[in-house]
């Protein structure tokens, strides 16, 4: 019998998984999108919550369509997902999708809180926005820059990162305005501050770095693809913008070097001087002493004189303990006559009282 058991617990093989996660994979597999690429999108866009509504605009789903995109998309993907009907209904007049039936329109934009239909749709813009991209920049489109044709559409992505290259410190809000007013927080710093397009580049790369954007290729070559470049996505982390372990050192954001006293132990110190923790034993727990601060005025007479009010502050504060004799007079010990000196330890039979009779 024990005293303390611990309760079984399903493996992750026998989990049951996630409906949303799901759905979001059978859309990859369907669409031969990247299953992490559109995990990634929907946990930015609704933390995978299907039925979210954006306050600021139409968009709503786990993927976050405005009314136009969905509308577009079930009428150019409905007839090979098994929604013909209701890509029929839709019509297109003067560059903007409309539905008559008000009752069918209403249907159509719910699917929008439907999981595998939206997933379906996501993975088949990504695939969209992908050869348009493509097309646009002359090469394949980083998982980043996917992301960004997912907020901003194919053309407004291609513009952005063309901005980028040419006018790095351009306000996005100027060429972007709709998706600003709708996505302040992307556009804007918690300050009120309208960034550059190089820091709405790195804000919107930077979620989905290393990302996988299509099922077909293989590791080697999406390795390549999906990394972003460094100088965009930090020019979007600035101060307030710090992620993991950067935070918990970095004293300015992580653009900025970490705090003096976390580099100082993990750089190399200068010429002539010293760490610590390179110490020996007595000199490290014992570092209060008359011969270190010697040399320290010695070494640098000037920084000795610039110190000395700074010296004298400091003497009333407690010290350590004086280093043992041991340690700081070596040559003493050693020179000591053989008779006085403990090789040993210490005998304690002298101080025993001798019983007889026990």
């Amino acid at each position: 019998m024990f005293l303390f058991t611990t309760p079984s617990s399903q493996s992750r093989e026998t989990q049951p998984a996630s409906p949303v996660v799901s759905a979001i994979r059978q859309g990859a597999e369907r669409t031969g999108a990247g299953f992490d690429y559109l995990l990634k999108t929907a946990q930015r866009e609704s933390s995978l919550e299907p039925t979210a509504k954006a306050s600021t605009s139409s968009a709503t789903g786990l993927f976050q369509f405005i009314e136009q995109t969905w509308l577009a998309m079930v009428k150019q993907e409905g007839p090979k997902q098994g929604l013909s009907q209701y890509a029929d209904a839709i019509s297109e007049s003067g560059g903007r999708l409309s539905v008559s039936d008000p009752v069918a329109r209403e249907k159509i934009l719910q699917l929008r809180n439907d999981p595998q239909v939206a997933a379906v749709m996501a993975g088949a813009l990504t695939q969209k926005n992908r050869d348009q991209l493509a097309s646009s920049l002359g090469r394949q489109p980083q998982a980043g820059e996917l992301y960004m044709a997912h907020v901003l559409g194919a053309r407004g992505a291609s513009d952005l990162i063309r901005t980028v290259a040419s006018d790095p410190g351009r306000v996005a809000a100027r060429d972007f305005p709709d998706a600003a007013a709708a996505n302040r927080g992307i556009f804007y710093d918690k300050a009120g501050r309208a960034r550059s397009v190089q820091e709405v580049y790195g804000v919107l790369a930077a979620s989905h770095a290393s990302t996988q954007v299509a099922a077909n290729v293989t590791p080697s070559v999406q390795a390549g693809q999906g990394d972003i470049p460094v100088a965009e996505v930090a020019a979007g982390l600035r101060e307030g913008r710090a992620r993991g372990l950067v935070g918990l050192f970095s004293t300015g954001g992580s653009r900025d070097p970490v705090s003096k006293a976390v580099a100082n132990l993990w750089t190399t110190p200068p010429r002539g001087g010293t760490r610590m923790a390179s110490l020996e034993g007595g000199e490290r727990y014992f570092p209060r002493s008359g011969q270190s601060e010697t040399t320290m005025s010695d070494a640098n007479p000037v920084a000795g004189a610039a110190s000395v009010g700074a010296t004298a502050k400091a003497v009333n504060a407690p010290l350590p303990p004086s280093r043992p004799t041991d340690l700081t007079q070596p040559a003493v010990a050693a020179s000591q006559p053989a008779a006085t000196r403990r090789s040993g330890p210490l005998d304690l039979s002298s101080f025993m009282i001798q019983r007889s009779g026990a």
